[in-house]
C-alpha cells in the first residue's frame, strides 16, 4: 500500500487559498500559485494512485468532449499556433477545477478557501474605493476615467484590473459569497461580510458595467430565496436603485440619443460583433472556426462598416464566442457543464439542514456563478485570463460542496 506524502496536500491547500487571494493582483501571482497547487495535486495523484478519483468526478466526461471539441475544431483554424494556445488555456482551467476540488475535502479545508476568496475581494473592494477617493488604484495607478464615444468623460472604477468590465466580473461572482457567509456566520464576522457585501454592491455600481448590475441584480434575490433570507434581495435592489439614480449626465446624453433600448444596453459596436460571430457558426455550424482564433477569424466575417480590418476584438457574448469558436457541438458541451453545476448546486442546498455554513457556500457560489454567467451575454467572460480562473473556481468549489453532502 503506498502511504501519503504529509507535506504535499499542505502545499496543495496553501496554494489553493494563495491563489484565491491573489487572483485580482494579476495574471502571474495567480498562474504561479496555480503552478505549484497543481504539481503538488499531481504529485499526489501518481505517488498515491489516485488516478481513479478523477474518473469519477463529475465533469470529467464533459471536459473531455470540450477538449475533443476543440480539438476537431482546429481543422478550421487559420493559426493553428493560436489554437494550440487556446487548448493550453483550456487545459489550465480543468486542471484549476479539479484541484479545487481535491482540495477541499473538509470543512476546514472549505472555510479556508472561502477566507482565501473573501481576502481576494476585500484588496479589490479597498482598491476600488482608494481609486474612487484619490484618482487612481493603489497598486498600478490606474485612473478611473472613461471617455464615451461623444467625447465626454465619466468617473468609472476599474481598480487593480485596469479594466471596468473585468472588475465587474470579479465583484460579481465573488460578493454574493460574502453576502452568504455572513448569513452563516457568528455575530463577530457578519457585520464586517454584510459590510464587504455592501460595499462590493457600491463599487460595482461606479464600475458602470451594464451587464455586472443586471447579473448582480438578478443573482441576489435567487439567493434569498436559496437561504430564505430577504437580506441578500434587498442588497441587490438598493444597488439596481443606486445604478439608476447615479447616472452621469452625460451617460443619459448619450443614451437619449441612441435609436433603441436594445443599441442603448449593448451600444452600436457589441450588435456588429454578434453578427460577425453569427456568420462564423452560420460557416462552420458544427466544429466552429478553431479554438482562440475568433479575433483571428474576425475581419473574413465582420459586416460592412465594421472597422475591425486586420483583428478583431472578442465577441462581447460568451456563449456567441463559443458556438463560433467551437461550433454548436462544443455549445452544447458548455450547456452541459453548466447544467451539471446546477445540479451540483442544488444537492449543495439540500445541505441547508444539518450543514447550515456549506449550504450558505453553495448559495453565495451558485448566485455568484448566475450573475457570471448573466454577465457573459455581454462580455466574453470565459475568455478573459482571470475570467476562466473565476469560472473553473467557482465551478469546483460547488462540485466540492455537492461531493461532501450528496
Amino acid at each position: 500500500m503506498t502511504r501519503s506524502i504529509p507535506w504535499a496536500p499542505r502545499i496543495q491547500y496553501a496554494a489553493v487559498v494563495a491563489f484565491a487571494a491573489v487572483l485580482p493582483l494579476g495574471q502571474a501571482p495567480a498562474e504561479i500559485t496555480l503552478v505549484i497547487g497543481l504539481a503538488a495535486w499531481v504529485f499526489r495523484a501518481v505517488r498515491e494512485r489516485r488516478g481513479s478519483q478523477l474518473l469519477r468526478n463529475p465533469l470529467s466526461g464533459l471536459l473531455v468532449l470540450w477538449f475533443l471539441a476543440a480539438l476537431v475544431s482546429m481543422l478550421n483554424s487559420v493559426d493553428p499556433a493560436a489554437s494550440l494556445h487556446g487548448l493550453r488555456k483550456l487545459l489550465k482551467g480543468f486542471g484549476l477545477y479539479f484541484l479545487v476540488v481535491d482540495t477541499v475535502g473538509s470543512r476546514d479545508a472549505l472555510r479556508g478557501v472561502v477566507a482565501g476568496s473573501l481576502a481576494g475581494l476585500s484588496l479589490v473592494v479597498g482598491d476600488g474605493l482608494w481609486q474612487w477617493a484619490a484618482g487612481r488604484d493603489l497598486i498600478y495607478g490606474h485612473v478611473p476615467v472613461n471617455e464615451l464615444p461623444t467625447g465626454k468623460t465619466i468617473l468609472r472604477l476599474s481598480a487593480m484590473f485596469g479594466h471596468s468590465a473585468s472588475l465587474a466580473m470579479y465583484l460579481v461572482s465573488w460578493a454574493p459569497l460574502a453576502i452568504a457567509a455572513g448569513l452563516a456566520g457568528g455575530r463577530r464576522w457578519r457585520r464586517w461580510l454584510f459590510g464587504l457585501g455592501a460595499l462590493a454592491a457600491v463599487v460595482l455600481v461606479f464600475s458602470r458595467t451594464r451587464g455586472g448590475i443586471l447579473g448582480f441584480a438578478c443573482a441576489l434575490p435567487l439567493m434569498s430565496w436559496w437561504l430564505r433570507s430577504w437580506i441578500p434581495a434587498a442588497v441587490g435592489v438598493a444597488a439596481a436603485a443606486l445604478q439608476v439614480a447615479t447616472v452621469p449626465p452625460a451617460v443619459a446624453e448619450w443614451a437619449a440619443a441612441m435609436p433603441t433600448l436594445l443599441h442603448q444596453f449593448t451600444e452600436p459596436e457589441r450588435l456588429m460583433y454578434w453578427q460577425a460571430a453569427l456568420r462564423m457558426v452560420q460557416a462552420h455550424p458544427l466544429i466552429g472556426v478553431g479554438v482562440n482564433t475568433f479575433v483571428k477569424a474576425y475581419p473574413s466575417y465582420r459586416v460592412a462598416g465594421d472597422p475591425y480590418a486586420a483583428l478583431g476584438p472578442y465577441a462581447h457574448n460568451q456563449y456567441l464566442q463559443v458556438a463560433a469558436e467551437l461550433g454548436l457541438v462544443g455549445l452544447a458541451v458548455f450547456a452541459g457543464v453548466l447544467v451539471r453545476l446546477g445540479l451540483a448546486l442544488r444537492r449543495g442546498l439540500a445541505a441547508r439542514s444539518g450543514h447550515p455554513f456549506e449550504a450558505a457556500v453553495a448559495a453565495g457560489v451558485g448566485a455568484g456563478l448566475v450573475g457570471y454567467l448573466i454577465l457573459g451575454g455581454l462580455e466574453s467572460s470565459l475568455f478573459y485570463g482571470r475570467g476562466s480562473l473565476i469560472f473553473w473556481t467557482l465551478a469546483g468549489l460547488l462540485v466540492a460542496v455537492e461531493r461532501r453532502y450528496k
